[in-house]
């Protein structure tokens, strides 16, 4: 399968359908995805709800996933009109279970700097790093919201 920029595809979970967007294939070869915000019981989707605020993005293997069918094709949309691919991204420093602030990384760069605290500012940033479809199904039926992780 040759990825393209808006494809969507759907992931099972318990309770119905989520969908996944691709966004692009990074430099360094990961594939990065918007988690839209629907969950939905059929596997049918529209542009409208492919609009709304994603919940998150991340690095996801879209390709592997879909060769192994955790994910089923949907068909191909467009990227929001006033989407702007984040390229900053976030994540939490612990130590032996302590944590001790987070990371804010460049996803292109893979530089980082440490902060002790979260500012307001970063609430909305997305998670560092790939997601597989375990983790991606759990957060989504736990309604895992960006903004209240890590207050």
């Amino acid at each position: 399968m040759t990825l393209e920029k808006g494809q969507v595809f759907s992931i099972r979970l318990d309770k119905g359908f989520g969908f996944i967007q691709f966004i692009e294939t990074d430099d360094l070869g990961i594939e990065y995805v918007r988690i839209l915000d629907s969950i939905r019981t059929t596997e049918k989707i529209t542009q409208s709800e492919v609009n709304l605020t994603q919940r998150w993005c991340c690095g996801f293997l879209v390709k592997t996933a879909y060769k192994k069918n955790l994910i089923e094709f949907i068909g191909k949309f467009e990227l929001p009109p006033k989407y702007k691919v984040e390229y900053i991204t976030r994540a939490p420093h612990n130590v032996k279970g302590e944590h001790l602030g987070w990371h804010i990384i460049n996803r292109v760069t893979l530089e980082r700097k440490l902060i002790p605290k979260l500012k307001r500012k970063h609430f909305n940033l997305s998670p560092h790093g790939i997601f597989n479809d375990t983790l991606i199904k759990e957060r989504l039926l736990n309604n895992w919201e960006l903004s209240k992780w890590g207050k």
